[in-house]
């Protein structure tokens, strides 16, 4: 029934007289049919209720009342599927409802952690469960996020209608915990709407930020106001978002100032499909830039660093390389052909990006060892034969070379750890699509 209904939605996407939303989504992308496979578990997204224990003004489920129980057991479909029928980037948006408030959350889990799926897990952290802290330690949760939304108890109350927030911000701070011990990762995010822009939200929430310190803080906008509008109308319908973007730049300068470097969730998450998303995230990083240069000559602010961990900056002399033709550009110097034939290659980190590159034939005249990540799911899966390690394997692999192809916002990190288990002679190159743009320049 799943195969059928994905060909037959593949065939609407696909099809030059058919009308669905998925043809406006920025999301969508080009492949050749044969690489498609409609039998195997790829992305999930699971909402195995509807069920909530908050009810949030912006919420749809609270504005049209569809708060309800499952109509069929969606870990028996998922039973179905057996190891041999999971891609290697299998992931699960596990959302809902509130998915904590399953009674079966932890048969859902132990399932998604024996296929090794990457779960990403969408809860309001109102009722703690130890399994959900025990996957962000031992990694087989990737993330878990929470949309907190307030600065204040008041805040949470009027905008969520339940007087949770400082339980909720016991259980964050747990969870915070839980991922600082390397595994998995909690984000929390901060949906800018009508009712929480004024300046002790923007206050309360970065404070509090400060305090427990998330492994990422998203911040994104309220678009219920537009779910009347097609994804790609080239504006809001009259409605006005300028004092949620001014809200949105205070709080970005704020945490900035202390340290802090909050993710545009519009720039590279789900409102990444929606035109309105685009037009956001533009007037955003306009504002921003304004703010910066209007403070360049102001005193540097304080900044405070995790205080659960020490932090050591390794210094990286960057290389940059580009593919088709394969090309590298040294420091200082200007791009030039390069060649990987006899070299001993790792491929950090595992995504598709880094699998794109096992197609180029210049990538294929070098030995390529493994592909490394931090992610323990992915741990001992085979991308095209080769085997996902984590980053402690790079000693024993001793790449003369490691090839880095990942997402902006991922880059910092990645190549401090590599630079911390890579031998010193190891270069450690990135990919640069515009090498070759730009030949001859420096």
């Amino acid at each position: 029934m799943i195969v059928e209904k994905r060909k037959w939605l593949f065939d609407l996407l696909n099809g030059e007289q058919s009308d669905i939303p998925c043809k406006g989504c920025h999301q969508v992308m080009t492949k050749r049919y044969s690489d498609i496979d409609f039998t195997k578990l790829g992305r999930i997204d699971l909402a195995a209720t509807t069920l909530c224990n908050l009810r949030c003004s912006f919420c749809g489920y609270t504005k049209h009342n569809w708060f309800s129980e499952s109509k069929y057991d969606a870990l028996a479909v998922l039973r179905e599927f057996a190891p041999a029928d999971v891609v290697w980037d299998s992931a699960v948006d596990f959302n809902g409802g509130e998915p904590a408030l399953l009674p079966d959350l932890d048969e859902y889990l132990d399932f998604f952690a024996s296929l090794h799926i990457r779960v990403l897990l969408y809860t309001n952290a109102v009722k703690f469960r130890q399994s959900i802290y025990d996957g962000l330690v031992d990694g087989s949760i990737h993330w878990v996020c929470t949309s907190l939304d307030a600065g204040s108890p008041s805040s949470f109350m009027r905008l969520k209608k339940r007087d949770y927030f400082l339980q909720v911000m016991e259980n964050l701070t747990r969870y915070a915990y839980a991922g600082g011990q390397g595994g998995g990762m909690l984000a929390v995010k901060y949906i800018f709407c009508e009712d929480n822009c004024d300046d002790d939200d923007i206050t309360g929430f970065t404070y509090a930020m400060l305090a427990i310190r998330p492994q990422k803080i998203w911040l994104t906008f309220d678009f219920e106001p537009l779910t009347s509008l097609p994804g790609d109308s080239p504006d809001f319908g009259g409605y006005d978002y300028a004092r949620h973007v001014a809200a949105y730049v205070k709080m970005y300068g704020l945490m900035k100032k202390h340290g802090l470097t909050p993710v545009h969730y519009t720039e590279s998450h789900l409102a990444a499909v929606s035109r309105h998303g685009q037009i956001l995230i533009e007037k955003v990083q306009s504002e921003i830039n304004k703010s910066s240069m209007q403070n360049a000559t102001d005193a540097p602010g304080l900044i405070l660093k995790d205080f659960r961990r020490e932090e050591t900056t390794v210094s990286i002399p960057l290389a940059l390389f580009d593919t088709m033709p394969l090309r590298i550009k040294m420091p200082h110097q200007h791009p030039e052909p390069w060649s990987l034939r006899g070299k001993r290659v790792v491929l950090a980190p595992a995504c598709t990006l880094t699998a794109d590159l096992l197609a180029d034939p210049d990538i294929q005249q070098g030995q390529l060892l493994a592909f490394v990540d931090r992610d323990s799911v992915l741990h001992d899966k085979p991308i095209a034969g080769i085997t996902i390690h984590g980053y402690g394997a790079i000693p024993e692999l001793n790449p003369e070379v490691i090839l880095v192809a990942s997402p902006k916002q991922h880059q910092a990190d990645i190549l401090q750890t590599l630079a911390r288990y890579a031998n010193r002679d190891t270069l450690i190159a990135v990919l640069d699509r515009s090498l070759n743009a730009t030949e001859g320049e420096a």
